[in-house]
């Protein structure tokens, strides 16, 4: 029978990973990102995004909306030259935001990432695990933050439960953003 081991960091190498559930519309997620990234207390920063045409929308988006974001994609479309330059801008400080897709993003291990967003959800709790994982690693602590829209939130509570973090989901409902243009439904 084959045995599975799991390779961690002992107790004192890890941080403390503080979770956010941030339940936002369709409408406000990209600027509910940009307010996230214009904190004052964020660093270098990992985006989770699904595709690889998201990453870029997101990129440009990002640079349209905020002069204080540095922004790049990294995904399968990319080439090899480009992902690496993408990663050694992102490792250097050129760029604070790294948009990824889970993909493109494998076996990438940056210090000093401070924080995790998860723009759009993971499809389950390994990848959450993978993601959020990025963070809070050689003692320092970090923030993995994870938008859901409301037709999402049964599948991210689920996710949440499954790892303890029920409190901090159930905490997020009261934390709902909305587009200053946009009306409630009817």
């Amino acid at each position: 029978d084959p045995k599975t081991h799991v390779n961690r960091a002992p107790k004192e190498k890890q941080g403390k990973i503080e979770h956010r559930f941030i339940h936002v519309s369709h409408e406000a997620k990209v600027e509910t990102l940009v307010s996230e990234l214009e904190s004052p207390d964020r660093g270098r920063t990992l985006v989770f995004v699904r595709t690889k045409h998201g990453a870029d929308r997101l990129v440009k988006k990002l640079s349209k909306r905020s002069k204080q974001v540095r922004a790049v994609a990294m995904h399968g479309n990319k080439s090899q030259n480009q992902r690496q330059r993408a990663l050694a801008d992102f490792e250097d400080g050129k760029v604070d935001t790294l948009v990824a897709t889970d993909v493109a993003a494998r076996g990438i291990d940056v210090a000093d990432v401070t924080h995790v967003i998860n723009f759009d959800i993971p499809e389950d709790q390994d990848t959450f695990v993978h993601r959020v994982g990025r963070t809070g690693r050689a003692g320092a602590d970090g923030v993995g933050i994870s938008f859901f829209m409301s037709d999402q939130a049964r599948d991210m509570g689920q996710i949440a439960r499954s790892l303890g973090l029920h409190s901090e989901f159930e905490a997020s409902g009261g934390h709902v953003a909305f587009h200053s243009e946009s009306r409630p439904r009817q």
